[in-house]
C-alpha cells in the first residue's frame, strides 16, 4: 500500500509573527499550519538558523510591545469597558512582569495611562472618586505634574480641569500609588481655596479605599506615614514655608487675572524662591495673567506645557457669546489663548527700542533723590517723528553721582540740563551752573506741582513716539516698562515724564 503524501513543511513567516504577536503558544502555532511541534522546529533551524525557542521569544516580545500600544490606544479611546480589558490584558499577559511590592516599597514614579502593581488605572481612580473620566490631555497634564522632577509650567485655558486632574486627582492619585513613601505641599492664594482642595483630594481617597490617619482643613495623613510631613499640606502663599521638607510642591494659581499687582507678583516671585529652597521638584499651575508676572518669567526658562483653547474641543467655552456679550478681549487671551496682548498691559508697554543714542545737541532733566531712593536723569533728543531716550538711575543722592552725572551729559551732546528743586531748593543749581558752565551746559531749575501720576499716565499715551536707548541703565529701563501707580519706585518714568513736561509735549494736571 502506498504510504500518504507528507504535507509540505513550508511555513508563512509573516503568519508564524502574527500569531506569536498574539501569543499564541508553540502548540498553537503548529496546529494553525497543520504541522507537530518538531516540524515546526526543523523549519525554524533550515529556513531561520534559529531553534523554534529562540524565534518564538523574540517575536513574542514584539508582540507584547504591540500589546502595549494597543492598551494606550484602548484608555485614550476610552468608552465601556475599556479600562476593564485594559487592566485584564495586563494581568493576563504580563502577570510576571509586576513583581509583588515589598512591605515598605520605595516610591516609584507612575504611568498613568498603565494599571502599576495591580493598582487602578487613573481613568478609573477618577470616575470612583466622582469625577468624570480624564480625557488624554488631562491625563498628560497630570503625568506632566505630578511626574516632573524639576520645576515646570503647566498653562491651561480655563475649563480644563487644571486644579481637579493635575492638582487635585493628581496628588491623590500619587498618594494611592506610592503611600507613605510621598508627600505634597500645596501653596495657593487662600485658606478657603486650600480647605476645598484638601477636602477633595481626602475624598478621592477615601473613595479608592485609602485609610486615613489624620484629616482636617489643611493636612492629610494616611496610615503608615513617617516624619513630620504629612501626606498632603497646604499653605497660602503668605504663609512661611520653613521647617517642611516635601517630596513635591505645587504652586496653584498663584497669579490671578483679579490680583496683579505689583506687591502680589513681588511677593508670589519671593514664595517660589523660597518653595525652591525646599525642593527643586515644584509645579506651578495657572494661566497668564500680566506681562511680568511668575508665569512670564519662568516660561522661557522651565520645562512647560501649555494648553490653549482648543486642545480639548469638548470643554471649550463659545468664545463668540463671550465676545458679543462684552467680555474683556484682553481677558480672553489669557485665559483661553494663555497670551498677553502686547499693547496697553502697561504705561509704556509700547514703547520702541533703539540699540543706541543718536548722537547731536540734547537735553537732560534729573528727577533728585536725597539718599532715600534713586536719582533719576533721561537724556532726550528728536528721534523720527518721535524723541530718543537714554536714561540713567543711581541709588543714592544727586550730589553722590555728580560724576556719572556729567559723564553722560559730555558723552551725549546734553546743551541744557533742567533739574527738579521740589525737595532741594535752588542750591543744586548754583553748583550744577559752576560745574558745568566751563562745559558749555545751560542749567534751569523747575518746580513741579502737577500730580505725578496723572504727568506720567500723559507720557504714556505717547510711549508709541518713545525710542528707549538699549544703552540705558537696567534699572532706569525697568522701572519705565514696568510702571504702575503702586509701583514703589518711580523715580525713572517721573524723570521722563517731567521732562517731557517741561519741554511742552504733554501737559500734567495741577494737585488739588
Amino acid at each position: 500500500m502506498a504510504k500518504p503524501k507528507r504535507k509540505s513543511q513550508n511555513i508563512n513567516w509573516d503568519e508564524f509573527d502574527k500569531l506569536v504577536s498574539y501569543q499564541c503558544t508553540q502548540i498553537e502555532i503548529a496546529s494553525f499550519f497543520d504541522v507537530s511541534v518538531d516540524t515546526l522546529e526543523r523549519a525554524c533551524i533550515a529556513e531561520l538558523g534559529e531553534t523554534l525557542a529562540d524565534v518564538w521569544n523574540k517575536r513574542k516580545a514584539m508582540g507584547r510591545v504591540r500589546l502595549r500600544k494597543m492598551q494606550y490606544e484602548i484608555v485614550e479611546r476610552g468608552g465601556s469597558g475599556a479600562s476593564t480589558m485594559a487592566i485584564w490584558l495586563d494581568k493576563k499577559v504580563f502577570p510576571d512582569e509586576t513583581p509583588r511590592p515589598p512591605v515598605d516599597p520605595p516610591a516609584v514614579p507612575f504611568t498613568a495611562a498603565l494599571p502599576f502593581q495591580g493598582k487602578l488605572l487613573f481613568s478609573d481612580f477618577c470616575a470612583n472618586a466622582g469625577y468624570p473620566r480624564p480625557f488624554p490631555r488631562q491625563i498628560e497634564m497630570m503625568d506632566f505634574i505630578i511626574n516632573g522632577a524639576d520645576p515646570r509650567l503647566l498653562l491651561g485655558s480655563r475649563g480644563y480641569g487644571k486644579t481637579d486632574y493635575a492638582t487635585i486627582l493628581g496628588v491623590a492619585y500619587d498618594i494611592y500609588i506610592n503611600g507613605a513613601n510621598t508627600s505634597n505641599l500645596i501653596i495657593t492664594k487662600s485658606k478657603a481655596r486650600n480647605a476645598a482642595i484638601v477636602y477633595e483630594i481626602a475624598t478621592a481617597l477615601k473613595a479608592n479605599g485609602v485609610l486615613l490617619e489624620k484629616e482636617n482643613s489643611t493636612c492629610i495623613r494616611i496610615a503608615g506615614m513617617k516624619g513630620k510631613d504629612h501626606s498632603v499640606e497646604a499653605l497660602t502663599i503668605k504663609a512661611s514655608f520653613r521647617g517642611r521638607h516635601p517630596k513635591r510642591t505645587l504652586m496653584d494659581d498663584p497669579v490671578t487675572e483679579e490680583d496683579t499687582s505689583e506687591a502680589m507678583r513681588k511677593l508670589v516671585k519671593k514664595k517660589y524662591n523660597e518653595a525652591m529652597k525646599l525642593t527643586s521638584n515644584i509645579g506651578i499651575i495657572g494661566q497668564p495673567a500680566h506681562p511680568f508676572d511668575l508665569y512670564a518669567e519662568l516660561r522661557g526658562i522651565v520645562s512647560k506645557m501649555e494648553v490653549p483653547f482648543g486642545s480639548i474641543p469638548e470643554l471649550d467655552a463659545d468664545l463668540e457669546a463671550m465676545k458679543n456679550a462684552g467680555v474683556d478681549p484682553a481677558s480672553i487671551e489669557m485665559s483661553y489663548h494663555l497670551r498677553i496682548p502686547k499693547e496697553g498691559t502697561t504705561i509704556f508697554a509700547n514703547l520702541k527700542y533703539i540699540p543706541d543714542f543718536p548722537t547731536g545737541d540734547s537735553v537732560a532733566f534729573i528727577d533728585p533723590s536725597d539718599g532715600g531712593d534713586f536719582t533719576a536723569m533721561s537724556v532726550v533728543k528728536g528721534q523720527f517723528d518721535g524723541i530718543a531716550v537714554q536714561g540713567h538711575a543711581w541709588k543714592k543722592a544727586w550730589y553722590h553721582c555728580l560724576d556719572e552725572i556729567v559723564a553722560v551729559l559730555k558723552a551725549r551732546g546734553v546743551r541744557k540740563l533742567c533739574f527738579e528743586t521740589n525737595c532741594t531748593g535752588k542750591q543744586p543749581l548754583v553748583q550744577l551752573r559752576t560745574l558745568l558752565a566751563p562745559l558749555g551746559i545751560g542749567v534751569v531749575g523747575v518746580h513741579s506741582d502737577s500730580n505725578k501720576h496723572a504727568v506720567i499716565q500723559s507720557a504714556g499715551s505717547y510711549a508709541h513716539l518713545i525710542y528707549l536707548s538699549q544703552t540705558s541703565d537696567r534699572v532706569y529701563t525697568e522701572q519705565v516698562i514696568h510702571y504702575e501707580s503702586s509701583s514703589k519706585y518711580d523715580d525713572a518714568p517721573d524723570s521722563l515724564a517731567r521732562c517731557l513736561e517741561w519741554l511742552g509735549f504733554i501737559r500734567g494736571k495741577n494737585k488739588k
